[in-house]
């Protein structure tokens, strides 16, 4: 009989550890190690966890505004919040007694990284100068025509099992891609005979199983597309992808994204489009980058690997989809997740701007009302107020301009835009009007006067 528990063959400490985000890890060594040479040169010979809260305090205040990037220029303010955090995240696995982030005792701190980011700003910094753009529809196009997307050859199917994958799945840059298997995306049938894929995410940013009740409540689907061009649909773009790898890569647990095959087998005749073995992270993670360079798109455009993520989300939320609907989808885990990846695009922005350049029609009808004269008559007082106004400024209020008609009543609103100067005989004494509240419809003498 088997045992019910497997031999431990490593610390608690280092299971712990392969469970951390390697990137996490290795942004923190680098950010502690940043903060250790500070110190070092401030003549600190303590590690950093065994110096007490009120002496850090001060010391990651100065840091905060005195650092800066290996080229001598500043840092962004996003990039001082991050030095923070992994300062922060170290001490905490040290059982540090303070908490940067939140304790009074490092309030210095806080009102420091404050400061520093208002300094920052008003030097330009701050508007994510490195943040990925979308890709737009004609960048895709071009890259369809120059056969670095399609079903043409090798690259361009793992280009474009990847970029599908991204825009469908709301895939990550590259780690969930990388740890993606093959059984990962399942082809199925739906009631009425459309062909779809269905993906069953692993780990991913958001969603690490830390927390059991943490999953998608829907699994992503990809669904076969009534087109004439087969390289846009999802379904044979994946059926071609499966017919092209090797035998021995269509195990559930085979690595989802193969390596290309650039040597031809002389014993074949036809060469094998992809190895036997995983894309490395490198080219894994710069696909996007190598296409943009390759088809020779505008080379200020910041376009990666997260740039098919951002495109995904900007085009749904174009297209009037919900919010909570493309949360689903993406993965993310509140709205302002997704209002922060979506911006208007440039012909957006091109649009907007003609119609604020554009003169207004209404301008010359707004004009010629403006030199008419302005007649009040009061016939239920049977006196009358005549006014002439040269003014040029344009006709405001509720009822400017309107007439009012109700038994004998004919009212007609100042069009100017301080009282009207009256006659000597009339209402001298009566300059509190205020609103017109009620107008009875009645012909009758003891009707209330307009209050």
């Amino acid at each position: 009989m088997a045992s019910r528990f497997a031999s431990l063959d490593k610390s608690i400490d280092s299971f712990i550890q392969e469970q951390t985000n390697r990137n996490t890890l290795s942004k923190t060594r680098r950010d502690i190690g940043l903060l250790n040479e500070f110190l070092q040169n401030k003549g600190e010979e303590r590690i950093l966890e065994q110096i007490p809260p009120s002496e850090l305090n001060n010391y990651i205040s100065e840091f905060i505004v005195v650092v800066r990037r290996k080229d001598g220029e500043e840092f962004e303010p996003s990039s001082l919040r991050g030095l923070i955090c992994s300062f922060n995240r170290y001490l905490k696995t040290k059982g540090y007694p303070a908490n940067i982030i939140e304790d009074k005792e490092f309030e210095q701190v806080r009102a420091a990284l404050k400061a520093k980011s208002k300094e920052l700003k008003k030097t330009g910094k701050g508007n994510k100068p490195n943040a990925a753009e979308a890709i737009t529809d004609d960048e895709i196009s071009v890259l369809y025509e120059k056969e670095l997307l399609g079903i043409s050859n090798a690259e361009a199917l793992i280009n474009t099992i990847w970029y599908m994958n991204t825009i469908h799945f709301g895939l990550r840059a590259c780690d969930e891609h990388r740890q993606m298997k093959w059984g990962d995306v399942q082809l199925k049938t739906d009631t009425d005979g459309t062909e779809y894929l269905e993906y069953s995410e692993r780990q991913t940013k958001t969603r690490t199983g830390e927390d059991p009740r943490n999953i998608r409540p829907v699994k992503p689907k990809a669904f076969a597309t009534q087109t004439h061009k087969p390289d846009k649909n999802p379904v044979f773009v994946y059926k071609l992808y499966a017919e092209k790898r090797p035998l021995s890569m269509q195990d559930p647990d085979a690595p989802f994204y193969l390596g290309i095959n650039h040597v031809k087998d002389s014993s074949k005749t036809i060469k094998p489009w992809f190895k036997t073995a995983p894309m490395g992270v490198n080219k894994l993670s710069s696909l996007m980058r190598t296409m943009s360079e390759k088809a020779g798109l505008d080379a200020d455009r910041r376009l990666t690997n997260h740039s098919a993520r951002k495109t995904m989300v900007q085009k749904l939320n174009d297209n009037n989809i919900p919010p909570t609907h493309i949360m689903q989808l993406s993965g993310h885990r509140n709205v302002q997740s997704i209002n922060n990846y979506s911006n208007i695009t440039k012909e957006q922005q091109k649009n907007m701007s003609t119609i604020l350049s554009a003169q207004s029609t209404n301008m010359s009808t707004s004009a010629s009302l403006v030199q008419r004269p302005v007649k009040t008559t009061l016939s239920a007082e049977t006196r009358e107020v005549s006014l002439s106004t040269k003014s040029s400024f344009i006709p405001t209020g509720p009822f400017c301009g309107d007439t009012i008609n109700g038994g004998e009543f004919h009212i007609t609103i100042n069009s100017e835009k301080k009282s009207p100067k009256l006659h000597e005989n009339s209402f001298a004494t009566q300059r509190n009007f205020k609103r017109i509240k009620r107008v009875f419809e009645s012909s009758d003498e003891e009707s209330p006067p307009i209050v």
